[in-house]
């Protein structure tokens, strides 16, 4: 077949005047540097044959003379898909923590023990079969790889999946898919299946990946290996080869499917490059996890941005912050560019083929792909931009502060740890890194733990001696090295509200704040951080924050739930952890604390917080009352005015204390397997913040209609409905352990394959 003249326009607005002038220029023998001959037979040689005649032959025959990726041990699968992420899926900062898989605890023990290497294909199967057993007892929740947002060499896993009795729930619910099973808990690396480029991140081990995060893997399942075939995969010039291999131009429809990666060419890598790429890979990975440590909803997480930095002040202290993100973000750029380079020699790329790479030449226009369907978008959150997950380096102060708040009502709650912010802290803080492949911890390092490393709990704090004795941020310290694992909480340096619960309570005249007022509470951490100028640095919040005191921030809507709900809401999945229940102005506020909750919380708030305040309202209402028998003129006034306000006031608690009484009875018996907003949907109509509201108001009606029967708070509400559904949902009377009422069969177990596979167990 002779050659074929290819012209490429992509560049130019106007591409019908481009076009004339090219094949004007053809005619009179002028060349252009956009205009190429190429035998189209040579597109064979790419999987999918697509059009890239942009590209220099010797480029199309890489996918010839090197071997693919799927082979020489490496090998790329497409994981679970659940067919209901609403009732499968949760944050991990959702669910009980004593139920998410602890597989720590194992991979800690099985680390180079006389000579042997973490992970052989022998301690593989050991620590899978073990992973399945904990699911057996009880063990619910499997971190869980579903994609998400672009974030190359490191990304938090910040979803679980219900994996209990290794997903029988799952397995008898018609709409789930799960494939390659053999594959989950083992470490190796991920992307998300859709965005706008390629990127390659680490997949510790003990977790489940997705069908919309696919997952590759080497035999040898080590750390030097994962992490050169990691830096490799995150080069121009492989993601370059990745960009031919695609069947969609358009970088809003682009899909990494496993298809597509298992015929993507693999250079053989030098001796002398192997120890370089690990190194930058390790260290690349290092960075963008570092940005993480002062983020609290990530498992890194240990402590606000502004209590990790030195300055006199908070604006000081978020503008050195600021400062080493964009040092470590110019770090990253540098390691790039070395990972590049060493990427590009191994694949022979000329000084010419480096230029078009960088200069976007290698883009694929959707009219030059041949023979697929470009599939159509699943998911927003599968094709975020590039530019979504990348750290921010404003100077914007207002989002370091609210996390320095958010903190402080975490640790007045007991959720986080007040020692790791105070001047001996530097001994206190895990100074080694995890590896990048080593299961995540059950709880952060910034969080206040029990010896078993779970949330800590009244007299059962750990205490400095175990802080000090963790080998590292995902590890507990070995048995029997601590003499005195934990401290009562009269030797913990602040007072924590271990019944989940404060109150934006002031005082009925404003004067004397109630001992577990939210704004004392975070006063009081504020006076333990920076003592005498710690008034100082709060009238520097608020300016910050644009009000005049705390208590205006903590009790507008728009103000602490709505940055708690923003921060506290990933993957589409809206989840909370501390909730504003109101009276109708908000002039009174319970703050819940939701891992506290329990079927008691909503008498104990009455009888413990309301109740009291009404009879203070009361008392004051009598002594107004009094008072203004014997005032006059504008005295008089005033205490009428203030009298209604009272009146009002007092109206709005009862009104408060009838609706937390009406909910309590229905009755209301959380479980937070369910998650946050089911949990939340009864009590819709005590939160102020609109958007909120309507969304536990929609959950509580379809709670009410039937939809989520699966939920545990159904069966408590409407136990005969739910009992009669499990007769005939097998999936359902799983999850309420009723499945000895299902009056179907149980089905097979689902299998792996095709209708390859179908087809010969027919024949049999």
């Amino acid at each position: 077949m002779t050659d074929t003249l290819f012209i490429r326009l992509l560049q130019h607005e106007d591409k019908g005047a481009a076009l004339a002038e090219r094949i004007a220029a053809l005619r009179e023998g002028r060349g252009q540097g956009d205009v190429y001959a190429v035998n189209p037979e040579s597109f064979r040689q790419v999987p999918n044959t697509p059009f890239c005649y942009w590209v220099s032959e010797r480029i199309r025959r890489l996918f010839k003379e090197l071997p693919p990726f799927e082979s020489e041990g490496r090998t790329v699968k497409v994981g679970l898909q659940t067919g209901d992420d609403f009732r499968f899926v949760r944050a991990w900062w959702e669910v009980p923590a004593e139920k998410i898989l602890d597989s720590w605890q194992y991979a800690a023990g099985g680390k180079q023990q006389d000579g042997e290497e973490k992970w052989t294909e022998e301690r593989i199967r050991e620590f899978q079969t073990w992973c399945r057993r904990r699911t057996r007892a009880g063990k619910r929740w499997v971190p869980f790889a579903k994609g998400g947002e672009y974030s190359p060499y490191y990304a938090d896993i910040h979803l679980v999946v219900n994996w209990e009795n290794e997903g029988a729930e799952m397995k008898a619910f018609s709409g789930s898919v799960i494939r390659n099973p053999d594959y989950f808990f083992r470490p190796g690396l991920t992307w998300p299946l859709r965005t706008q480029q390629f990127g390659t991140r680490s997949l510790p081990a003990s977790c489940i990946f997705g069908h919309k995060g696919p997952a590759a893997f080497v035999s040898t399942h080590q750390a030097e290996e994962m992490l050169l075939l990691l830096s490799l995969m995150l080069s121009r010039s492989f993601g370059m080869l990745v960009e031919l291999s695609l069947n969609a131009a358009d970088k809003t429809a682009r899909s990494y499917e496993v298809g597509i990666l298992q015929g993507v060419p693999v250079s053989t890598i030098a001796k002398k490059d192997q120890a370089q790429l690990v190194t930058l890979a390790y260290s690349a990975w290092s960075l963008k996890r570092s940005f993480d440590l002062v983020n609290d909803t990530p498992h890194a997480f240990i402590l606000p941005a502004v209590l990790l930095t030195e300055g006199g002040t908070l604006v000081e202290r978020v503008e050195a912050y600021a400062k080493q993100a964009a040092e470590a973000e110019a770090k990253l750029r540098r390691i790039q560019a070395e990972v590049d380079e060493i990427a590009f020699d191994l694949y022979g790329f000329t000084e010419e083929e480096r230029k078009a790479v960088f200069s976007d030449q290698w883009t694929v226009d959707s009219s030059e792909v041949s023979g697929v369907e470009v599939p159509d978008r699943e998911d927003a959150e599968e094709k975020d931009s590039v530019r979504d997950s990348e750290p921010s380096l404003t100077t914007n102060h207002r989002p370091l502060v609210t996390d320095l708040l958010s903190w402080c009502v975490g640790v007045a709650f007991g959720r986080l740890d007040i020692r790791l912010a105070l001047p001996t802290a530097h001994c206190l803080l895990p100074t080694n890194p995890p590896d990048p492949f080593d299961p995540l911890p059950v709880c952060p390092p910034g969080m206040l733990v029990g010896p078993d490393g779970l949330p800590a709990e009244p007299n059962r704090i750990v205490s400095d001696e175990w802080l000090r004795a963790r080998p590292n941020a995902n590890t507990l310290p070995p048995e029997g090295s601590v003499k005195k694992p934990t401290i009562p909480d009269s030797e913990y340096p602040l007072r924590i509200s271990w019944d989940g619960v404060l109150v934006d309570d002031n005082g009925f005249n404003g004067d004397q704040p109630h001992r577990d007022d939210i704004v004392r509470r975070v006063r009081e951490v504020f006076d333990l951080l920076w003592k005498d100028k710690s008034h100082e640095i709060e009238q520097e919040a608020c300016d910050i924050l644009g009000v005049s005191d705390l208590r205006d921030y903590f009790r507008k809507p728009a103000g602490f739930f709505q940055d708690h709900l923003k921060r506290y809401s990933k993957s589409r999945r809206k989840a909370p952890i501390y909730w504003p229940l109101s009276t109708a102005s908000g002039s009174y506020t319970i703050w819940l604390y939701y891992h506290r909750l329990n079927d008691q919380t909503l008498y104990m708030i009455v009888n413990k917080y309301v109740e009291p305040k009404i009879s203070e309202v009361e008392r004051g209402i009598a002594h107004m009352e009094n008072d203004l028998k014997a005032a006059s003129g504008r005295e008089a006034t005033r205490l009428t005015d203030r009298l209604a306000e009272a009146r009002t006031f007092l109206g709005e608690l009862r009104d408060l204390r009838e609706e937390l009484l009406r909910v309590a009875a229905l009755p209301y018996k959380p479980d937070l397997n369910d998650g946050v907003i089911l949990n939340a949907a009864p009590l819709y109509k005590l939160f102020r913040l609109r958007s909120w509201a309507k969304d536990t108001e929609e959950c509580w009606k379809k709670l009410a209609a039937g939809d989520y029967d699966w939920a545990h708070l159904a069966y408590t509400i409407w136990p005969d409905r739910v009992r009669e559904v499990c007769k005939r949902d097998r999936s359902i009377a799983i999850a309420h352990g009723l499945e000895d009422l299902c009056e179907l069969e149980a089905p097979e177990s689902k299998k792996k394959g095709g209708r390859g596979r179908r087809k010969k167990e027919a024949a049999r």
